[in-house]
């Protein structure tokens, strides 16, 4: 698994996985169970991110939400 994408939002996601170990495990969880392989979450700072888990590669993409 490689996480790919905006820099700022793949630092904002590892933050939240020092806080909470189970929550990106959550989230990939979440992307994997969606027709559209996406989760959102939102960063310490309150920026949105959504999450794109690639079933194919087992790949995660980071980008801003909107």
């Amino acid at each position: 698994m490689e996480l790919t994408g905006d820099a700022t939002g793949i630092a904002a996601l590892k933050a939240l996985h020092a806080q909470d170990k189970s929550y990106l495990k959550f989230l990939i969880g979440e992307a994997r169970s969606n027709t559209d392989s996406l989760a959102f979450f939102t960063g310490t700072d309150g920026k949105k991110w959504q999450l794109f888990f690639d079933p194919r590669t087992g790949n995660i993409d980071v980008k801003p939400r909107g």
